[in-house]
């Protein structure tokens, strides 16, 4: 399902459109996203290894940094 949300960040609205997946097991965002507004990360002490529903490891890698929104 994909909702349409707002983020509002130092005083600039950013319209984008999220999905909700029952399924996760975390709150990820994409990297072109952030990298397109310019959005502030930090380095994961531990990356995370994100996994497809049939199990393998997902081919976009390790997810190393962090966001907060």
């Amino acid at each position: 399902m994909q909702i349409d949300v707002r983020i509002t960040y130092n005083g600039k609205e950013i319209d984008a459109a999220a999905i909700l997946d029952s399924g996760a097991e975390g709150i990820y965002c994409n990297t072109s996203f952030i990298r397109k507004y310019g959005l502030p990360t930090y380095d994961l002490e531990l990356p995370v290894y994100p996994r497809n529903i049939d199990g393998t490891l997902n081919k976009q890698g390790a997810i190393c940094h962090a966001a907060i929104l």
